[in-house]
């Protein structure tokens, strides 16, 4: 691998949650793909106080002590522990078809779901995820993102095709990020490179990864699509949908090259040559598969798809290739 180039185990539900609490499971799964060859692992959609989660097996963050036994489960194997804050909006419904029907729908829902929200409320979200940054902080996580992809509130909060209010939302996300750039805490924001509406897709996105660049986070965690779209450009298995991933995300960083940005979709698979030096490594369905996958590169994810649990209507990650774990 190129020098200097930054491993990231990214966010993911992994289901394993009694109560809304991570339990023992999501304790060791962290614990065991948690190493010194990975710089940080972000625990993946965590709801914000008050918030609400993209399915009902998806924790909420809170002062339960469990969330420093996450924290010092990963920072032990010599992790920087990291925490994706997320949240949807009440009366959300996750779509468990990868192309779902209704998803030409979906853009005019976003916008009409902003407008209901008002200024009003969507100041209490921001003054929540205050609350979740503080309890995170105080648990020992010393990475923390912003899941502002696929769809999410966050998401719809800081694109001004969506929001017309987004330019102040993004300015108060600056400030939360020079907050805790000031106390040496890591930052970063996961976004998606398009949402999988042609329409929407081609109006405006240069505009929105300016803004996005402008923004004072360590690093941009670049995903792509909207959950109730197209799940496929969130998790690409054909080659030619990683292949555009991998693309654009490489144009993404080229074209601010001031900027960190993280590479996920396979990203070890091909040849790190010809990554610019600002983008990193991100980790997910090959750490899934084999949690010793960066000591063991030729043994990772076979597209077995029970990674997938919403969709295929269970509770709960599950791998083909397990043997030993949930």
């Amino acid at each position: 691998m190129s020098s200097g180039k930054l491993k990231f185990f990214v966010g993911l539900n992994t289901g394993y949650v009694t109560h809304g609490h991570p339990d023992e499971r999501y304790i060791e799964f962290y614990r065991r793909r948690s190493s010194p060859a990975l710089h940080c692992a972000i625990i993946g959609n965590v709801v914000i106080p008050g918030g609400f989660g993209s399915n009902t097996k998806t924790p909420t963050l809170s002062h339960t002590p469990v969330w420093t036994t996450v924290a010092s489960a990963i920072k032990e194997q010599g992790t920087l522990p990291g925490i994706q804050l997320a949240t949807t909006w009440e009366g959300y419904i996750g779509s468990k078809s990868f192309r779902p029907s209704t998803a030409h729908e979906t853009i005019d829902r976003s916008r009409q779901v902003v407008r209901q929200l008002g200024s009003k409320k969507i100041t209490s979200i921001l003054g929540s995820l205050d609350d979740a940054t503080n309890i995170a902080l105080d648990a020992g996580f010393r990475h923390l993102q912003i899941h502002a992809a696929h769809g999410y509130l966050f998401n719809l909060l800081i694109d001004h095709r969506l929001n017309e209010n987004a330019a102040e939302v993004r300015s108060q996300l600056a400030r939360w990020a020079m907050r805790l750039t000031a106390v040496h805490v890591e930052t970063s924001i996961r976004i998606s490179l398009r949402s999988g509406d042609e329409h929407f897709d081609a109006n405006g996105r240069d505009l929105f990864y300016e803004q996005i660049a402008g923004l004072p986070f360590d690093f941009i965690d670049v995903s792509s699509g909207f959950y109730n779209i197209n799940k496929q450009l969130i998790y690409p298995g054909r080659p030619d949908l990683l292949r555009a991933r991998r693309a654009e995300t490489i144009a993404l960083a080229c074209r601010f090259p001031s900027r960190r940005f993280i590479l996920s979709g396979r990203a070890l698979l091909a040849s790190q040559q010809d990554l610019p030096s600002n983008l990193h490594i991100g980790l997910c369905r090959d750490l899934i598969a084999n949690p010793n996958y960066l000591a063991d590169t030729k043994k990772g994810c076979v597209n077995s798809g029970k990674c997938h649990y919403f969709s295929r209507g269970t509770d709960q990650l599950t791998c083909a290739q397990w043997t030993d774990e949930p």
